[in-house]
C-alpha cells in the first residue's frame, strides 16, 4: 500500500488562530495554537502540524519568516509534497511576497489565513486550509513558488494584494488576476505565469535593512528627511502619485539621498497601472526622478517594493543590479 501524501502545516497565528468574544467582536489570540487548524482532508494525505508563532500579522518578525522558510525545506527534504502557512490578512502579502525571494523549491509553499474568526459563525478558515493543502498537493502548484490561497483562489506571491478589510473575498491579484482555482486534486490553471523574478535563494536575513515607505501627497516635499542622521537609511521607497510622481521641491532632497548612494525606489499609492519610465516629463515626473538617481517600482505596491529592495541591500546589491532587478517588474 502507497504511504499518504505528507502535507506540513507551520502557523504564525492572525485571525484563523483566534477567538472572538461573546459580543461577535474583540477577536484575540487563542490560548490553543491548533485553534482553526481543523479541516477536513482526503483519507490518502497526511498533515503534520508546528506551531511557529500566535501573533496578529503586524508583529511577523522577518527572523520568524526565516524559520518558516527552514523548517519548510526541512519539510520538503522530508518527503512532504508541499508546505501550508497560516498567517494573518493584514501582512499576508508582504510575507509571501518576502518568502518568494527566497524560495527555490518546486514543492509549492502555500499562505493562507481567514478574515473570520475560528469560532465565528460561517468561520473561513477551514475552508481556506482545506484549500490550501490541495494546492500543496497539486500537480499544476509545482515549480509556482510561493502561493496565496484564499477564497477557493490561487495567487501568485508577486501580485497578490489585499483589497477588502472585512470581505472573506478579501485577496485580488494585479494586473492579472487569480493564476488558478482550487480544485479537488489539482489546479485550474487561468493562466500560465512567467518566468519569476528576483530570486535569490539562500537563506531569507533575521534583520532586514532599514528601509521606510515614505507617503507624498500634495504639498508635501519630504521635509522630514532633513532630520535624519545621514546614515539613518539603507534604501527608501516612495509612495508617489500617478505614474510614479512626486512634488517638485521634493526631488533635490531624493537626489541628494541617490548622490549618497542611498537606493531610492519610487512607487504609486494608485492600486492599478503601476508606475511609468517615459510618458511625462515635468519636475517630479518619473522621467525626472530617474534622472535624479531613482528607480521606478513598476507593478509592485510600495510595500512589496520596500520588500525587494531590503531583500537586494541585504545581499549587497550595487545599484545597477537593484535597477535591473526591478526592471522586471516594469510595464
Amino acid at each position: 500500500m502507497r504511504a499518504p501524501a505528507r502535507v506540513h502545516v507551520l502557523s504564525l497565528g492572525g485571525t484563523i488562530s483566534m477567538a472572538q468574544d461573546a459580543t461577535g467582536l474583540r477577536a484575540a489570540p487563542a490560548d490553543a495554537p491548533d485553534a482553526g487548524l481543523v479541516s477536513p482532508v482526503p483519507e490518502d494525505v497526511e498533515v503534520t502540524h508546528v506551531p511557529v508563532a500566535n501573533v496578529g500579522s503586524p508583529s511577523v518578525r522577518p527572523a520568524q519568516l526565516a524559520e518558516v522558510l527552514e523548517r519548510a525545506r526541512d519539510a520538503v527534504a522530508g518527503g512532504a509534497a508541499g508546505v501550508v502557512v497560516t498567517h494573518g490578512t493584514d501582512t499576508l502579502e508582504e510575507s509571501a511576497f518576502l518568502l518568494n525571494r527566497y524560495w527555490d523549491l518546486e514543492a509549492p509553499l502555500v499562505l493562507t489565513g481567514a478574515m473570520r474568526p475560528a469560532n465565528a459563525p460561517g468561520a473561513d478558515g477551514p475552508a481556506n486550509l482545506r484549500d490550501a493543502v490541495r494546492t500543496a498537493l497539486a500537480p499544476s502548484a509545482r515549480g509556482l513558488g510561493v502561493l496565496a490561497v484564499f477564497d477557493s483562489l490561487v495567487h501568485l506571491a508577486d501580485r497578490v494584494t489585499k483589497v477588502s478589510s472585512r470581505s472573506v473575498d478579501a485577496f485580488a491579484s494585479e494586473p492579472s488576476g487569480p493564476v488558478a482555482l482550487v480544485g479537488e486534486r489539482d489546479l485550474r490553471l487561468v493562466y500560465r505565469p512567467t518566468d519569476r523574478s528576483a530570486l535569490l535563494g539562500g537563506a531569507l536575513p533575521d534583520r532586514l535593512p532599514r528601509v521606510p515607505v515614505l507617503a507624498l501627497g500634495l504639498g508635501d516635499d519630504a521635509e522630514l528627511l532633513d532630520a535624519l542622521a545621514p546614515d539613518a537609511l539603507e534604501g527608501l521607497v516612495v509612495e508617489g502619485v500617478g505614474m510614479g510622481h512626486v512634488p517638485e521641491r521634493a526631488v533635490g532632497r531624493l537626489r541628494a539621498l541617490t548622490a549618497r548612494g542611498v537606493p531610492v525606489v519610487v512607487a504609486t499609492r494608485v492600486p492599478s497601472g503601476g508606475t511609468s519610465l517615459n510618458h511625462y516629463d515635468y519636475p517630479g515626473s518619473e522621467v525626472d526622478l530617474i534622472r535624479a538617481g531613482c528607480v521606478m517600482a513598476g507593478a509592485l505596491t510600495p510595500h512589496s517594493a520596500r520588500l525587494l529592495l531590503q531583500a537586494l541591500v541585504a545581499d549587497g546589491a550595487d545599484a545597477d543590479r537593484i535597477s535591473r532587478e526591478f526592471e522586471a517588474f516594469g510595464y
